[in-house]
């Protein structure tokens, strides 16, 4: 059975580190530049601006968190949460979180 990962951390040289350390294992993701809503509501407060446009993605105000995507199976599970956790030191040195669901129904080559 097949997995989804998905990890949620502070943008930290550790989490790239923890990047390049998984891509070394021969794990491959989807890794995005994300915030989350306080920080939406924080930076709109300082800027001001009334709505969201996609010149916001390209002014790199979306660069607190790294959230990265993983399709796993049942064996690499494991293997690719500890690395995490060793990496965040158990979410202490980066702040996150991760969780994982199965998934029913699979199509594709990642």
């Amino acid at each position: 059975m097949k997995h989804l990962l998905f990890v949620v951390l502070d943008n930290k040289k550790e989490t790239h580190d923890l990047i390049h350390k998984l891509s070394e294992l021969g794990f491959n993701g989807t890794v995005l530049s994300s915030t989350s809503l306080k920080h939406v509501i924080h930076d709109e407060e300082e800027d001001t601006p009334s709505f969201f446009s996609l010149a916001h993605l390209s002014e790199n105000k979306f660069v607190h968190n790294t959230t990265i995507y993983f399709i796993l199976e049942d064996n690499e599970l494991k293997e690719v949460q500890d690395n995490i956790r060793e990496f965040t030191k158990n979410f202490t040195l980066v702040k996150g979180g991760m969780f994982a669901t199965p998934i029913e129904s699979y199509e594709g080559s990642f």
